[in-house]
């Protein structure tokens, strides 16, 4: 990951200048820009970002409105934290900085793979070394070595690349995902994300309840041991939050159902489960983790529904759903994610953890999350600023 880190401590750079105004007229760029990203014929998730666009909207509005001195220490001690030695490889390569990334995750019938297009010049092209080939326009970044297939497959894909002039906008964020449109949208106190309004397939899905989200899966990459994890095609999540019981065993409390290809995928990912986890009690209908006793309970030929208080969420035999054309929805109360009942000494353990600290207080700054005409809306409230809490948190996940 040292390209990205190179590359993320670049950015840093030109914002500890342009707080000292060093950078004042260079970053007076025009809201709307536009650059050519690269488009694959087999991209099943497509995103592409001005970075300079992206860092001139953040520091305007930290700089100008919210003085807010914790980004500020957040930014410090990301910059520590990314900054790296120049990468070998890439010795010759000069990033462009008005330029766009771009990330992808690649269909492949073996297994899916993601990169990343760094514009810029310099580099040779063809492979530079396993993760990182040349173009004439830039680079391609491997998230992880591919394997053989895999390499022969991306070489394949890029005779039907073709570059495309896209317009970006500040705070207006346009993708893909498996070939529908979406939009981010970027507002001073919320994110706000535009669903795709001609969907029409209807899927099955939780009644939202607690902190819900329902998606599209698409896991990849992951270690063999949980390769199963990999086959589950779309979930739906109600969360309540978790406790500790009386042997200090932690207890999740919370709905979900599983979405895969057919009958014999699931029941593929039932048994790989057994296997991964041989130390759970499993049985037909339930399996029980550290005391904790959680339903499992299979679905038409599809789905499989799992809950931790089956006498309260499964009622006559069924539990709440329904149907919906949204791809994802997202709504309810983010402070459960963190909610841990009956912790005594171990919330103050999970205090000391970063990661768990910047979601607690980027949830507890939340005003309303919900999902309504196609949007799904998380919203600040109005004391804080949507980019500047987003750093925060962003700095927990690059805390040593």
């Amino acid at each position: 990951m040292k390209l990205l880190k190179e590359l993320f401590w670049s950015l840093l750079v030109v914002l500890v200048l342009y707080t000292s105004y060093a950078l004042a007229p260079f970053l007076a760029l025009p809201q709307t820009k536009t650059a050519q990203v690269p488009v694959f014929q087999n991209q099943a998730f497509y995103f592409s970002v001005l970075p300079l666009q992206v860092v001139q909207s953040w520091v305007l509005e930290q700089q100008l409105e919210s003085k807010d001195v914790a980004v500020q220490e957040a930014l410090k001690q990301m910059s520590l934290h990314f900054k790296t030695e120049r990468n070998a490889t890439l010795a010759d390569f000069h990033f462009d900085l008005q330029g766009a990334l771009a990330y992808y995750l690649i269909e492949n019938p073996q297994k899916p793979f993601s990169c990343i297009f760094i514009p810029g010049s310099g580099q040779k092209e063809g492979w530079l070394s396993a993760k990182y080939y040349g173009v004439q326009q830039g680079i391609f970044f491997f998230t992880e070595v591919l394997q053989a297939r895999q390499r022969n497959f991306f070489e394949k894909s890029l005779l039907k690349m073709r570059f495309q002039t896209k317009k970006f906008e500040a705070r207006k964020h346009h993708f893909e995902l498996k070939g529908q449109p979406y939009t981010l949208l970027w507002e001073e106190h919320a994110f706000a994300l535009e669903l795709p309004k001609e969907v029409k397939q209807q899927t099955l899905m939780l009644a939202p309840n607690g902190f819900h989200l329902s998606c599209p899966l698409a896991l990849s990459n992951l270690p063999a041991s949980f390769h199963f994890l990999e086959s589950i095609k779309a979930s739906s999540l109600n969360y309540y939050g978790a406790q500790l019981n009386n042997k200090q065993a932690l207890v999740l409390d919370f709905e979900a159902l599983l979405t895969f290809d057919n009958l014999k995928a699931r029941a593929a990912f039932l048994n790989s489960c057994q296997n991964a986890f041989p130390d759970w009690q499993w049985a037909p209908n339930f399996v029980r983790v550290n005391e904790a006793l959680y339903a499992l309970k299979k679905e038409g030929n599809k789905q499989l529904y799992i809950c931790s208080k089956p006498k309260q969420h499964i009622q006559n035999g069924t539990f709440a759903h329904r149907t919906s054309t949204l791809p994802i929805a997202c709504s309810g109360n983010p402070t459960l994610l963190t909610k841990l009942d009956n912790a005594g000494w171990a919330a103050a353990i999970l205090e000391l953890f970063p990661i768990y600290r910047g979601i607690s207080d980027f949830s507890a700054r939340t005003a309303k999350v919900s999902t309504t005409n196609n949007t799904i809306r998380w919203e600040l409230k109005k004391e804080y600023f949507a980019a500047g809490e987003f750093l925060k948190l962003l700095s927990t996940t690059t805390a040593q």
